[in-house]
């Protein structure tokens, strides 16, 4: 038995290829706090907003890699990897162990599309 060549064939990777980003990235997140005075009434309101879109939320189990095959529910450790196929600037924001958050830059029109290397790390 070759330890070496056990470990490497163990280790869980997959690659899922074409995947589309539409989320955009939000550069700041404001706190605002509104003032209403009124004859009868007076208030304070507090409020948090984005600035920018929406970041993409993906589970792993909504993927298939380029097999076929559909990823398991949880990955534990999972690093996730954005390999760029069109010009469009993408970036892994989050990762957790059922998922991970990605978006493409707020000054593009067009969709991101990348492929994506999911593996874990043990």
């Amino acid at each position: 038995m070759n330890i070496t060549l056990d470990y490497l064939r163990g280790r869980k990777i997959w690659l899922v290829k074409n995947f589309c980003i539409w989320g955009e990235y939000s550069a700041v997140d404001l706190l605002l706090v509104h003032t209403e005075i009124g004859e009868t009434s007076k208030r304070i309101i507090m409020d948090r907003v984005s600035l920018g879109g929406k970041e993409q939320e993906v589970n792993f189990d909504s993927l298939y890699d380029f097999k076929g095959n559909k990823l398991p529910q949880q990955i534990s450790s999972p690093k996730v990897l954005a390999l760029p196929s069109n010009e469009v600037s993408c970036m892994v924001m989050e990762e957790s162990n059922s998922g991970f958050k990605i978006a493409k830059r707020s000054d593009s029109v067009e969709n991101g599309l990348v492929d994506l290397l999911i593996f874990e790390l043990e």
